[in-house]
C-alpha cells in the first residue's frame, strides 16, 4: 500500500465489511460490528490499517474523476457505436453496387458470346451477299448491253 497500489484481499475485505455493516438491520449493529472485529481479527487487520486503506482510496488521484472518465468513456462508446453503423451501413451500400456490377458483367459476358456465336454467321452472309451482288450485276449488265448495242459484225468473212 506503499507504493499506491492497493492489495486485492484488502479491497475485498473492506468491501466484505461494509456490505456486512449496511446489510444488517438497525437493531442488530451490534452483531455486525462483532462480526467486524472477528473478520478484522481473522485477516490480521487492525483499525489502522483500515483506517489508512480508507484515506489512500479517498486520496487516490485515479478514482477521483471517474465519473468524468466514465462519461467520456460512455461518450467514446456512443461516438464508436455510431461509426459502427456508419460502416455497416456503408458496406451494405457497397455490398449492393458489387451485387449490381456483378449482374452487370453477367449480363455484358452473356451479350459478348452471343455475339461471338452470331460473328460467323454474319461473315458467310455478308460474303454471300457479296457474291451473289457482283453476280447479280455482271448478269444485270450483260443483259442489258445485249438489248442495247447493235450486234457485231462479223468480220471473219472477209478472211476467206
Amino acid at each position: 500500500m506503499a507504493e499506491n497500489r492497493f492489495d486485492p484481499k484488502d479491497i475485498k475485505i473492506l468491501s466484505d465489511i461494509l456490505a456486512l455493516v449496511l446489510a444488517e438491520p438497525s437493531g442488530s449493529a451490534q452483531n455486525a460490528l462483532e462480526a467486524l472485529r472477528i473478520r478484522a481479527k481473522r485477516n490480521n487487520l487492525t483499525g489502522g490499517a483500515l483506517k489508512n486503506l480508507f484515506t489512500s482510496l479517498a486520496t487516490d488521484t485515479s478514482r477521483q474523476g471517474a465519473a468524468d472518465r466514465e462519461e467520456q468513456l460512455r461518450n467514446r462508446i456512443f461516438q464508436l457505436e455510431r461509426e459502427l453503423r456508419q460502416a455497416q451501413g456503408h458496406i451494405r451500400s457497397a455490398q449492393g453496387a458489387l451485387s449490381h456490377m456483378q449482374m452487370e458483367s453477367r449480363a455484358l459476358m452473356t451479350e459478348i458470346a452471343t455475339q461471338r456465336a452470331q460473328r460467323p454467321w454474319r461473315y458467310i452472309t455478308i460474303a454471300f451477299g457479296i457474291s451473289a451482288g457482283l453476280l447479280l450485276g455482271i448478269a444485270t449488265s450483260q443483259f442489258y448491253h445485249s438489248l442495247t448495242d447493235r450486234p457485231p459484225i462479223d468480220r471473219s468473212v472477209y478472211f476467206r
